[in-house]
């Protein structure tokens, strides 16, 4: 029933990686609006942890809009704005892509050697069509 697995040993909290998993899959459009999620013990049973910590991903999904409850019915996708998704993308990405700009900026590589690289990887993954 669940699309992604946990890494126990990886160092990053538990409640974080369901948190970051489910957002991934709302962002991409996998989960779309008022889809049901597993109850929170349905989601602490499949990936055998205690239920708390998957409320504490529940609850951080929702304060972000990203999912509702219903009492005694569940949990489900949020409806977004046109946009919202992409801003979510936005600054989902954007950590991830400041270390990796640091850390280039710190090898010494120049800012037009890292754009091009960047271009060249775009290009890798998203072949002809424009990002």
């Amino acid at each position: 029933m669940l699309w992604f697995k946990l890494e126990y040993h990886s160092g990053q909290a538990v409640y974080k990686q369901i948190l970051n998993n489910l957002k991934r899959l709302i962002i991409s459009g996998q989960l779309k609006a008022h889809d049901p999620l597993p109850s929170i013990r349905e989601m602490a049973r499949e990936l055998n942890v205690n239920p708390n910590t998957a409320a504490r991903a529940y609850r951080e999904l929702e304060q972000q809009g990203l999912i509702y409850s219903r009492a005694g019915i569940g949990s489900f996708i949020a409806e977004t704005k046109p946009g919202t998704l992409e801003e979510k993308a936005r600054e989902t990405v954007y950590p991830q892509l400041k270390q990796l700009i640091s850390l280039s900026h710190s090898l010494n590589l120049s800012s037009e050697s890292l754009t091009r690289l960047f271009n060249e990887i775009v290009q890798e993954i998203y072949g002809g069509d424009k990002p």
